[in-house]
């Protein structure tokens, strides 16, 4: 299959590394020549990884988006959902309608990267895929050296519109045999461990933090952190009910209880081989991710969807609230809130009828104003 790698992240690398190694001719897109490095001389991607692993030699790469995208059946974009709309600004001059868009992870990102494009006057693609979560938890070690010591063992993933999914999922599946079918993007946004385990880890850590260097998932991972991680996840699993969304809800308890690990999103052994690597001991700040992605995305999405239903939060809005003082603005109702995403006035059973039949739906004029 002939795929284009939007973005040169840590997941990036890795995404195309392994596709390569598993014999798809692979474009990789990033937006600066520094972050390309040696690639652009020579497109070798060393991946150590859990399974496959090796020198990857991609067909090419780029700072081009243009040339990552033509001729391409996938395009897969494995960056953090912050930067979903101004990627959908830069697909939207060249992406195809026949084509497959991919979001590694999404917070809904396939319904935000659709309602962009459009607003860009761009072609819609054929469909917008997303997962729950990232295919793998990597970290670059060098230029062109990756290293992936978890892979999804368990890989939610949706497509916007829900209408298309049984035959995009199928290609997905082609790349990512771990993918398990949601009902659609709201279903999938909502199995993500993103907003449940890193934001306690950093806020109940931020002493540490501020020290310097820090692994939050080894030292960090204290009996009250997880109090606090239990209390989120079990806020989401309630909101995902309140929804109308079945089993599996991938509890995060499973990533912590080894006797449940195989249930999860992230297998067996998974959060022994993330410590054990130790390439998660690294200095963060406010900036990083798991604040700007997890928690002004990720949080205030769950909040919002819960808000929609009768479930209460305390949990999730507690932290909000609470990183809403640290960064000195308002998060709540911000970022991907469904009011915020132009959803507000529309009931459940509206927002899922929107996100079966996307842009074909007689809501879609209204959410692009």
């Amino acid at each position: 299959m002939k795929i284009g790698i939007i973005g040169g992240s840590n997941g990036g690398f890795a995404t195309a590394a392994d596709l390569a190694l598993a014999g798809h001719r692979v474009t990789l897109w990033t937006r600066t020549a520094a972050t390309l490095g040696p690639l652009h001389d020579d497109p070798t991607i060393v991946l150590e990884a859990e399974g496959r692993q090796g020198d990857a030699r991609l067909e090419r790469a780029t700072t081009d988006i243009a040339e990552a995208v033509r001729g391409a059946e996938v395009l897969i974009v494995p960056l953090p959902a912050t930067t979903h709309e101004d990627v959908a600004k830069r697909l939207a001059p060249h992406v195809a309608d026949r084509q497959i868009v991919l979001l590694t992870p999404g917070t809904l990102g396939s319904y935000v990267m659709a309602r962009e494009i459009a607003r860009a006057g761009g072609i819609l693609p054929h469909a917008i895929a997303e997962t729950g979560t990232l295919p793998y938890l990597a970290r670059r070690t060098g230029p062109n050296v990756v290293k992936a010591p978890v892979r999804a063992a368990n890989l939610p993933a949706a497509v916007f519109p829900a209408s298309r999914s049984d035959a995009v999922l199928a290609r997905v599946a082609e790349l990512f045999p771990a993918v398990r079918p949601c009902a659609d993007a709201l279903d999938v946004a909502l199995t993500n461990a993103g907003p449940v385990i890193p934001p306690p880890l950093v806020l109940l850590n931020a002493g540490a933090i501020d020290g310097g260097r820090f692994d939050i998932h080894a030292a960090g991972t204290t009996p009250s952190v997880k109090r606090l991680i239990d209390a989120v996840d079990a806020e989401r699993v309630a909101t995902r009910r309140g929804w109308g969304y079945g089993e599996p809800h991938y509890e995060l308890a499973t990533y912590y209880d080894e006797t449940r690990a195989a249930e999860g999103l992230y297998g067996e052994g998974a959060k022994a081989k993330l410590v054990e690597s130790g390439l998660w001991s690294e200095i963060l700040t406010f900036g990083h991710r798991y604040v700007t992605e997890d928690v002004v995305l990720g949080l205030s999405l769950f909040e919002s969807a819960a808000r929609a239903t009768p479930v209460a939060t305390p949990a999730l809005s507690g932290l909000l609230l609470v990183f809403g003082a640290l960064l000195g603005r308002e998060l709540s109702g911000r970022g991907r809130a469904l009011a915020h995403l132009g959803l507000g006035d529309f009931s459940r059973r509206e927002i899922r009828a929107l996100l079966h039949e996307g842009w074909t739906s007689s809501l879609w004029k209204q959410v692009l104003r």
